[in-house]
């Protein structure tokens, strides 16, 4: 089982990126969390992965899950198939580290884009190694 270790970022990286080095997965990812209706939703865009719950703390602990969840799953891939699974995603190899060209994004008005009827309360990162 993989384990999720989060470390806030001093400054917030103009785009997603995922890094495998050693047999480590690092993630830097923003994480968009709202209010949907009568559930609260934490997003990783970039990643598609999602969580929910009836408190804001419960959809970051599901998000928290699924990313586990993820890394465990990535991790067993091969090198071919990590690499069209991230295309498949949007992101792109670059040297020494991979971007993402997300459709999903933050308008100027720090507005989710790309989802329906979602209030976002706070746009945070968060950088993880699994």
């Amino acid at each position: 089982m993989a384990k999720l270790t989060k470390t806030p970022l001093d400054n917030q990286t103009q785009e997603d990126t995922l890094r495998i080095k050693g047999g480590v997965l690092t993630v830097e990812a923003t994480v968009i969390s709202g209010k949907d209706g009568e559930h609260f939703v934490s997003i990783i865009p970039s990643l598609m992965i999602s969580g929910y719950g009836f408190t804001e703390q419960e959809a970051m602990d599901s998000l928290d899950e699924n990313m586990e969840t993820f890394c465990e799953d990535f991790m067993k891939l091969s090198h071919e198939q990590r690499k069209s699974e991230l295309t498949k995603l949007g992101f792109s190899q670059v040297s020494y580290h991979t971007k993402n060209y997300s459709k999903l994004y933050v308008d100027e008005n720090g507005l989710l884009q790309g989802l329906e009827n979602v209030t976002i309360k706070k746009n945070k990162q968060y950088k993880v190694a699994c």
